[in-house]
């Protein structure tokens, strides 16, 4: 069965979420997570290195692997 895993940095290091692709295109999915779950900041805390895709609880959002 294929996975998306979704990676974030939270202060307690990196997390992973884990989909089930179920057959679907896997980047479709991992996009449609990132547009529903993160939003898009260009700075954090007046900070443009901070620049990236949050979630609401304030993890960052690395990126997503396909497996």
């Amino acid at each position: 069965m294929k996975y998306v895993i979704i990676l974030l940095l939270s202060v307690s290091g990196v997390e992973k979420i884990e989909l089930k692709t179920n057959g679907l295109n896997c980047n479709e999915i991992a996009d449609a997570w990132m547009e529903v779950n993160t939003t898009y900041h260009a700075s954090r805390n007046k900070d443009p290195k901070l620049q990236g895709n949050y979630t609401t609880k304030g993890d960052l959002l690395v990126g997503y692997i396909c497996e």
